[in-house]
């Protein structure tokens, strides 16, 4: 029997190599068939019939019916079909976003999709698009993300690789990019996700650095492949054969019984990378009467999470934000067990919200949406005190959008929310919502004392609690 890798070990070695810059990420065919996206067969059905071929009949040599066709008819239809089946394909699964949601900043890829991209435009996330040795010349510093689309991209369906005509000039025109690719596989961790390791210039790259390591592989990397039905002996036995043959690339395979699981692993993978960012959220008056408890929350809570190796994301809600960043720098002045400090900008991250007034109204709320959602991307515990403002005409104080926004990105992400009720405003109001829908995150003692608690020293236990349990939880 072959020698697979379990999941809680993938989980475990793939987030420490996000967590050390040294992943990346090779996705094919199959992550995009997640978005019902089209394949290979679809795309060529109609061409397989134009030149009296069956595509189901020609389905193990694909390439050989996309060169019959062009030698035949010209390539003109192919392109138009490429540009018709991907251009549409606008919306990403929820894999694509938990991966962009990942802090990894080299993608690999041979789909002709733009599901990629569009997942980092969701987080508002550059990227650079490189198709060939010949894009290169494009390449510009300042991009989140590189993402190297080895066969081509449905913006230019003529240099897509499809015929065997292309996949025989295909190392010619990508020999840089190959070479990009073989020494990245040489220093990073790769996942392979939805790739069935078909494409000859790969495999012929993993051969050469087998070569030349001799036989032990310089990285681990991870593929994860759906188990074939156990009633499927022959299936099962070489499915087994490439399991083995995989390993000696250093490709280690995680198998599946449903692709469900590839989405837990993904959350659990994303848990684990942000499990100790948190999010603050909240502003307050200054005419507000509590103003002082809500300050001294801020103050006390933003110190603690410092010194206990914790980062903080803000948008730097007013005058909220002024004493997250004195109890961060307190927390930061903390001398450590190695006897040095920890650097504030290393462990503090602003995102203040820009006052647009010459724009629309629409447009500044998209604006300060989109900054909301990258501020709170990459944190796994939000926490929100107060929230209110006197925007109203008559100056008396309510419940802040923002924060009421901040609260709903936090729980779709999946974030841990913690509204200190205690301090009222929206907090209040985010924690009367979350009481009613009731689960055992808020049912809790812990949840309960945020809003019952009257000694400002609970209230902090309390928040203390339920951040250390869930970390835990994380490692």
């Amino acid at each position: 029997m072959a020698t697979i890798c379990g999941k809680q070990e993938f989980v475990r070695d793939y987030s420490e190599a996000i967590k050390n810059a040294s992943a990346a990420l090779f996705i094919g065919s199959g992550l995009s068939r997640d978005a019902n996206a089209y394949d290979w067969k679809g795309l060529l059905k109609e061409a397989a019939e134009d030149i009296g071929l069956d595509v189901e009949n020609e389905a193990r040599d694909l390439i050989s019916l996309a060169q019959y066709y062009v030698n035949s008819k010209g390539r003109q239809k192919i392109n138009t079909a490429i540009s018709k089946c991907f251009k549409d394909i606008l919306t990403p699964s929820e894999n694509h976003l938990l991966l962009a949601s990942l802090p990894i900043v080299s993608y690999w890829t041979t789909n002709y999709d733009r599901l990629i991209e569009k997942a980092f435009e969701h987080f508002n996330i550059s990227t650079l698009v490189l198709t060939d040795d010949d894009s290169l010349k494009l390449f510009t510093d300042g991009k989140d993300v590189v993402i190297r689309k080895l066969h081509g991209d449905v913006a230019r369906p003529q240099d897509c690789v499809i015929t065997k005509k292309d996949y025989e000039e295909f190392a010619y025109k990508h020999e840089i990019l190959l070479a990009q690719l073989k020494g990245e596989m040489c220093a990073k961790t790769f996942l392979f996700l939805g790739y069935s390791f078909s494409d000859t210039d790969i495999n012929h790259i993993l051969t050469r650095i087998r070569l030349f390591y001799k036989g032990e592989p310089p990285q681990r990397h991870f593929c994860i492949m759906k188990r074939i039905e156990r009633t499927d002996t022959y299936g099962t036995k070489k499915q087994e054969h490439l399991i083995d043959d995989l390993k000696t690339y250093g490709i280690h395979t995680v198998l599946i019984d449903d692709y469900s699981e590839i989405t837990d692993m993904l959350k659990e993978i994303r848990h684990r990378i942000y499990s100790k960012n948190v999010y603050i959220s909240g502003a307050y008056e200054d005419s507000n009467p509590d103003a002082e408890e809500y300050a001294k929350y801020a103050h006390a809570i933003s110190k603690w999470l410092i010194e206990n190796g914790y980062k903080i994301f803000t948008g730097y809600g007013k005058n909220l934000g002024a004493e997250i960043v004195a109890g961060g720098f307190e927390g930061c002045t903390r001398i450590n067990d190695n006897g040095s400090a920890k650097r504030f900008n290393d462990s503090v991250f602003l995102f203040p919200f820009p006052f647009r007034s010459d724009l629309p109204v629409e447009e500044r709320k998209r604006l300060y949406t989109e900054q909301r959602k990258n501020s709170i991307l990459r944190t796994h515990v939000t926490i929100i005190i107060n929230g209110t403002n006197n925007k109203t005409s008559d100056g008396s104080l309510q419940n802040a959008q923002g924060c009421l926004e901040e609260s709903n990105i936090s729980l779709e992400q999946g974030n841990i929310v913690i509204p200190i009720a205690k301090s009222g405003g929206a907090a209040k109001q985010i924690w009367d919502e979350m009481y009613s829908e009731g689960c055992e995150y808020t049912s809790s003692d812990a949840f309960k004392a945020l809003n019952n608690s009257i000694a400002f020293d609970d209230v902090l236990d309390a928040v203390k609690l339920i951040i250390t349990k869930d970390t835990q939880g994380n490692q």
